[in-house]
């Protein structure tokens, strides 16, 4: 039985997609830049007294999960603009390319080349962690897996926030959602302590807006080789898997009616 035609477009898409972005210098420095932290992280490792391990760790999980913010945001803004700024986007959904399977394949492409930066930027840092006898232990495999998903998840809003917004304010909003998103516990525990009813809904409402993106951070559990829980490691799927489908059918929805003409 022949796959329907939609999967042979979206795989065009996203190669098309991947084809681009292995020329795009921006990308290749962004990528360089972070090798050349993660190696400045042994240099800080021996200027720390009696912590080099915990340096090496802590510099390489903070720059593999803010690296994943700045390849979105950077893939996000560019994606869809360029696309018409070239009008290939209009030659694209002339033929017989609904607007979900064009935003599905862009998505895809994303997904390939963040995740070909991610790769890079974890076989580095383990191979630094190797290198200076750091022991690796599963809550490392689990957390970075967890970081994978939350460069995945940032794609997604990315992607959705591309569909209606200027570049500028897609950047600016993604930042937010990240920052905000790691915040949301702390933000919530503040809001019980306003004595405003105003201020403690709105601070309440950002918490149940946005992801809780502490809920997929096991870079603690791994910097202090805890053991992680499958009801956590569920329950931080079950957050990536929801948030991700949802900005996935907001942003087609958004795109479907969007006017491009």
């Amino acid at each position: 039985m022949p796959s329907p035609p939609y999967k042979y477009q979206i795989k065009a898409l996203a190669q098309a997609v991947w084809k681009e972005s292995t020329r795009d210098r921006a990308l290749l420095s962004l990528s360089a830049s972070g090798i050349i932290l993660l190696l400045f992280s042994i240099i800080l490792g021996k200027m720390a007294v009696g912590g080099s391990d915990r340096v090496i760790q802590n510099m390489g999980m903070w720059v593999i999960g803010t690296w994943g913010l700045i390849s979105s945001a950077y893939i996000g803004a560019n994606l869809i603009r360029n696309e018409f700024q070239r009008q290939t986007a209009y030659l694209i959904l002339s033929r017989p390319v609904t607007r979900t399977v064009f935003l599905m394949g862009k998505f895809l492409g994303m997904v390939m080349v963040i995740s070909t930066i991610f790769m890079i930027l974890v076989c580095v840092w383990l191979i630094i962690m190797a290198a200076k006898s750091i022991p690796i232990t599963l809550s490392h495999f689990i957390a970075i897996g967890f970081i994978w998903g939350e460069w995945i998840l940032l794609a997604a809003f990315s992607l959705l926030l591309a569909s209606f917004t200027s570049p500028v304010m897609q950047v600016f909003c993604l930042t937010g959602i990240s920052f905000l998103g790691h915040w949301a516990r702390d933000l919530k525990a503040f809001a019980g302590q306003l004595d405003s009813p105003f201020l403690r809904q709105i601070f309440e409402g950002i918490y149940y807006v946005l992801p809780n993106l502490e809920a997929v951070n096991f870079r603690d559990a791994a910097l202090y080789n805890q053991p992680i829980s499958s009801i956590l490691m569920i329950e931080a799927s079950g957050v990536l898997i929801g948030w991700i489908l949802t900005s996935l059918i907001a942003a087609s929805l958004i795109f479907s009616r969007r006017k491009l003409l």
